[in-house]
């Protein structure tokens, strides 16, 4: 449905509720959607944890919805007045929604569109294994606040189980592991397998999808350096997949992302997700459709500011 008049003629405000912020490309980029489609809305930082003041921040006239990231996005779960199904099932909200209830009074639901950006990056990129109606398994590197979405899209949305995990720390794994089985449901319940050793991930069928979100150092302890072995041992594998690199900074093209290609993987950088990601979030606040958005423009006006701040290494702009 076409975004309606009442966005259009209605000033409002947006917020991405984190602490810290830095680096964080997500006011450029949705001040550059509402700036194309003509919606008078603001983007704002909101560096902080205080949930005092950012829910009364939200039950402001002009609030028209907020993002949030680390260290707030499991906490969302049990601050605001509601869930949708993914951010319940995934434990993590990244987007905040007003919703009415029936007495016509605000609600504030917690979602999670980080999922969309792993789903609608990676099969854009190659989607034979969904279309094919066949299982094989997936996999994350790394164990930390990404890897929860990255874990419900693969295994919700894009037909893989089990789920290999790769971390150099096996505390955050195994924290991964118990908090998905303490809150399975009956559709979402997905097998989780921790590759610990080389020896172990060559007896492992290989994966159709992998997810990487660590930062974009060279390994240096020896669990970063086994970790790293691991994934080599998994790219050598004659089965080759589609590998999602979420870290765009300082550059999207990573060392991990050109071991890969390398070894034969279809590699599909960071931003992509990050701007699917966004868009799911405009589509949701806007109460409008994909088509909506001049996509090509949107995707090309973001490449291009991360590639200028990638040379000059200025801080992303915020519109």
């Amino acid at each position: 449905m076409p975004i309606a008049q009442e966005f259009l003629d209605t000033p409002a405000k947006t917020y991405l509720f984190a602490y810290p912020l830095n680096r964080t490309y997500a006011p450029f980029l949705h001040n550059t959607i509402t700036r194309l489609v003509g919606v008078p809305r603001v983007y704002s930082k909101l560096e902080s944890t205080d949930w005092d003041m950012f829910l009364n921040l939200c039950q402001a006239d002009d609030f028209g919805g907020s993002a949030v990231s680390m260290p707030n996005k499991v906490t969302a779960c049990t601050k605001l007045d509601g869930l949708t199904p993914e951010g319940k099932e995934i434990g993590a909200c990244n987007t905040v929604l007003i919703r009415k209830d029936a007495a016509g009074k605000r609600q504030l639901i917690g979602h999670n569109t980080d999922s969309v950006g792993v789903k609608e990056s990676m099969l854009r990129a190659d989607d034979s294994h969904l279309k094919s109606g066949k299982t094989a398994p997936g996999m994350i590197f790394g164990a930390g606040g990404a890897s929860r979405a990255a874990v419900y899209a693969l295994n919700k949305w894009m037909n893989c189980n089990p789920i290999y995990v790769v971390n150099r720390d096996d505390a955050e794994v195994d924290a991964l592991i118990a908090d998905f089985k303490n809150n399975a449901t009956e559709s979402f319940n997905p097998e989780m397998i921790h590759i610990k050793t080389v020896e172990q991930a060559k007896s492992l069928a290989a994966p159709v999808y992998i997810v990487s979100a660590v930062p974009a150092f060279p390994p240096t302890s020896d669990s970063e350096k086994l970790a790293r072995k691991i994934i080599e041992e998994i790219f050598a594998k004659p089965e080759k997949g589609v590998i999602l690199e979420m870290c765009y900074f300082p550059h999207p093209w990573t060392d991990l992302a050109q071991i890969a290609q390398d070894a034969g993987w279809n590699v599909v950088t960071g931003e992509q997700a990050m701007i699917w990601q966004g868009i799911e979030q405009q589509k949701l606040w806007l109460n409008c459709e994909e088509t909506d958005f001049p996509l090509d423009q949107i995707f090309a006006i973001v490449k291009e500011q991360l590639a200028s701040d990638a040379k000059t290494g200025n801080e992303p702009p915020v519109a």
